[in-house]
């Protein structure tokens, strides 16, 4: 059973889905899209009782779960209480993405590198910081809330001004429960990249890294989203470099775990920061990152499955994974007014024109299905994959998709893999 509902959860089902171990796939609550690969069961992702119970009764011998709030809520204690297997990582470890301070704490701990940073839980202390700072050197100093905001509780401020407002309005209630502590930190400059590694709590396997594009606007203007594209591999880090990442950054942070009692099972990723004294941590995530796994597994050689299964068992030692030499590039179609807002109910055409693309995957993100016709169901409507032997290749398949389905309102990046295209032509 994989559980979630979003383009993550529809790539990770059709990858499963290859696996011959996979007798059966259920998707909780799934989309329209995967309807022809999972059946779909109406539960709610956040709704772990119930999840159980399903599995439990329906003899689910392995749930994957997709997004980070079931696994903040203790979905895996959940599954393990029931003697159900589950791959993702406990609640408590889950907190490295369910607590910035944590997060941050563990960094600390560990000796990995990330931005200098101080946490508040008052905000007359955090003015006072703030205030401390000198205007020409310390800005801009970005605002983060301490807990899960949907991709809303960070802001890069570039005045005292703006600071402050940030750091009233969390302590005001804009962000609930989220915004009760508020970290203050350096801000890193250079070129930020997506590294993902399996790890059974001692062992670490490395995916390949990927690039996500998370502004709303070409040239990475405008406000953050939830992702508005990816690609595959990062055309512009070198082995030796992501070696470095790896030994600095993921393996302290696993062991660390580890060492104080909460050993880490399951996806772990890291959003790096490469600035000029090399890579610093930016944060780390509990689960697959979207849209970065959706040019991942396309490109997977491996049985997903099987490692999936190694993980959740608590032994990856001696597994590998195999990559394909294909390139993989994704944009992302948003619906009016996204991020602030979004439009719903608008009808989606020219899926069934780009079905049969080579090289071309349609992931759903949000949408419904009414006789036989889609239609929009949230911010991120669709997710468009491209594959090919070159970034040129994967990229024009990709776009050429693009213009092939519409809804009103649709919008996209154009800038999708731009820059590794650049590289690739060097």
């Amino acid at each position: 059973m994989v559980v979630g509902s979003g383009a993550r959860e529809h790539a990770l089902v059709e990858t499963l889905a290859q696996s011959p171990l996979a007798e059966e796939i259920f998707a909780a609550p799934g989309n329209p899209g995967m309807a022809h690969l999972a059946e779909l069961v109406d539960i709610p992702a956040d709704d772990l009782i119930s999840l159980r119970n399903f599995a439990k009764t329906t003899g689910i011998d392995l749930t994957v779960v997709g997004p980070e709030s079931p696994l903040i809520g203790g979905i895996a204690e959940c599954f393990w209480g029931a003697g159900l297997k589950i791959f993702g990582p406990s609640r408590a470890a889950a907190r490295i993405e369910g607590s910035k301070v944590f997060a941050k704490e563990l960094m600390r701990h560990a000796g990995v590198p990330t931005a200098r940073f101080e946490a508040f839980d008052r905000l007359p202390a955090a003015l006072a910081y703030l205030r401390s700072l000198s205007p020409g050197d310390s800005y801009p100093v970005v605002v983060k809330v301490d807990g899960i905001a949907a991709g809303k509780g960070v802001i890069v401020a570039g005045s005292y001004e703006e600071a402050e407002g940030a750091v009233r309005a969390a302590f005001a209630g804009a962000f609930g429960a989220a915004g009760e502590r508020v970290l203050i930190e350096e801000h890193l400059t250079g070129r930020e990249a997506s590294v993902f590694a399996l790890t059974d709590g001692r062992n670490i396997l490395p995916f390949v890294p990927a690039q996500d594009y998370k502004r709303i606007y070409d040239g990475d203007e405008g406000p953050n989203t939830g992702g508005m594209g990816a690609y595959s591999p990062t055309m512009w880090m070198d082995p030796a470099t992501y070696a470095t990442i790896l030994e600095e950054i993921v393996t302290p942070i696993v062991h660390q775990l580890a060492l104080i009692g909460a050993p880490y099972t399951g996806l772990l990723y890291a959003g790096v920061m490469m600035t000029d004294e090399g890579p610093k941590a930016l944060e780390f995530n509990c689960r697959f990152g979207d849209p970065e796994t959706q040019v991942l597994l396309p490109r997977m050689e491996t049985n997903l499955l099987d490692l999936l299964l190694a993980s959740a068992e608590e032994d990856i030692g001696g597994q590998e994974i195999s990559w394909s030499a294909e390139k993989a590039v994704c944009v992302v179609l948003a619906s009016e007014g996204y991020p602030e807002s979004s439009s719903e109910g608008d009808e989606i055409t020219g899926l069934d024109t780009v079905a049969d693309m080579p090289g071309v995957r349609i992931y759903h993100a949000a949408t419904r299905q009414e006789n036989g016709i889609y239609y929009t169901a949230g911010g991120r409507v669709l997710n468009v994959v491209g594959t090919g032997t070159s970034i040129m290749e994967a990229r024009a398949r990709a776009y050429a998709a693009v213009e092939l389905i519409d809804f009103p309102g649709k919008q996209y990046r154009t800038d999708i893999a731009l820059e590794a295209l650049e590289m690739e032509e060097l």
